[in-house]
Parts: C-alpha cells; structure tokens; sequence
C-alpha cells in the first residue's frame, strides 16, 4: 500500500500514520522520501489520513438472544415461536459459531425485526392511545379543580380549566 498521496486540486500531501510513525526518525527512507516530497512541492500541506467510518450502520448490532425471545413475545404465536426458537438454540450449540447460527435463523424467520413496523388495518392507520398518568397526578388535577380562582381570574374560567385538566 502506498503510504502517501498527492492531490494537486486540494494542495496537499496525505501521509498514512505508520509512514508518519517511520518518518519520525531521521535514519529512516520514509523520512527521506517526506524530505523529498517537500522540496519538489514547498506549497503544499501535509495532512494526515483519517479512518472511513463505513456508509451503513449494522442494523442488527447488538441483537442478543434476551431480544431475540423478546421481540418473539411480541407475536400472536409466541409460545410455538420460542419452542423453536429453543430448539434452533440446542441445534446451534453443536456449530462452529452458535450465535451466528441463530443469528441467522432469526433474520431469516424474522427479515423485518430492524424495520418500523406498519401499524395499519384495512388501510387506516391505527393510532395508539396515550397511557393515563398515575394515579397520584389524577388526585393532584382533582384537588387542583376545588380550589379557590387565582388572583385575576373569574370562577368560570378557573371551572374551565378544570374540566380540561380532566380530560
């Protein structure tokens, strides 16, 4: 691989670490080459290489079994489903690489685990109603309703409020 690169549009010279590293010493033809480079082009900059990081984030990382029987529990079948589920386990151990194994039997038995799910019906979406607060905020809204108007304010509108705060 080569150790450094030479862009004439940007003006720079890309140096890799390990050829920055080698050129660190002076007894070193890295170091000679870099001297080189500099005196045939005095204009350009020296710029260290950075690492990629890879376009595409692995959707399935951090897919252990625990998820794996938890995302099972969400099906209508779930019972049969871990029965299997438990059965490709025991298959899996006698494999080179169990995990990787049921890895594979999972994306295979479920290939949208890492996709939104579609939440429709007969082409309507379906709406998920918010949970009620705790009991405890339900007797402070209560006892909030009964008490005197602010400063300010009329009874009608605090009564108003009230009702709204129930709702």
């Amino acid at each position: 691989m080569k150790e450094y690169k030479i862009n004439f549009t940007a003006n720079t010279i890309t140096i890799s670490k390990s050829f920055a590293e080698a050129a660190s010493d002076p007894t070193s033809a890295e170091c000679e080459s870099l001297s080189k480079l500099q005196a045939a082009y005095p204009g350009m900059r020296i710029v260290h290489k950075t690492h990629r990081s890879p376009s595409k984030a692995n959707a399935n990382k951090g897919l252990t079994y625990e998820r794996m029987e938890g995302y099972i529990n969400l099906h209508e079948n779930a019972a049969e489903l871990l029965v299997t589920f438990e059965a490709v386990k025991a298959i899996a151990a006698k494999q080179k690489n169990p995990y990787l194994f049921t890895k594979g039997w999972f994306m295979q038995q479920f290939p949208d685990y890492g996709k939104l799910p579609d939440i429709s019906s007969n082409g309507k979406i379906l709406y998920i109603r918010p949970v009620d607060p705790p009991a405890a905020e339900k007797n402070d809204a209560a006892e909030g309703s009964s008490k005197a108007p602010a400063e300010g304010s009329t009874a009608a509108e605090h009564i108003d409020f009230a009702k709204a705060a129930n709702q």
